[in-house]
């Protein structure tokens, strides 16, 4: 069965030095975004990606979602999982819907209530 899947690394639990490690750029994202929508078990994948935040958002047919993401994550950016895994925060489900209202209305970012999150939201979206 198909299922909500986010996962994200953040300001809240992320050193400056490991988020600059995880982003992807502009130029880097629609091939990311290829790859890992070739991935058996994604059906769908946005890819949001800030100087405070990287996050997969995606639709995965796999129970095994979280390994997925995390390694797709790691190897995408030559980065030894042990050294990602205690940053990264995974969701599912409700409580995926609810990271993403709280990321959409800037109630998860670094400065409260952040008009900006909204548009670069929005453009993950888009591509």
């Amino acid at each position: 069965m198909s299922k909500i899947a986010i996962l994200s690394v953040n300001h809240q639990l992320t050193p400056v030095e490991v988020r600059e490690k995880v982003v992807f750029s502009p130029n880097e994202l629609s091939n990311a975004l290829k790859q890992f929508n070739s991935i058996q078990g994604i059906e769908a994948c946005v890819i949001l990606s800030t100087c405070n935040r990287s996050e997969i958002y995606s639709i995965v047919d796999d129970d095994n979602a979280q390994q997925i993401l995390s390694d797709y994550l790691a190897t995408t950016h030559n980065i030894a999982r042990e050294k990602l895994d205690p940053y990264l925060v995974y969701f599912e489900g409700d409580d995926a819907l609810k990271h993403i209202c709280r990321v959409a209305t800037g109630l998860d970012s670094l400065v409260l209530g952040e008009p900006q999150i909204l548009g670069q939201l929005k453009d993950a979206y888009h591509t």
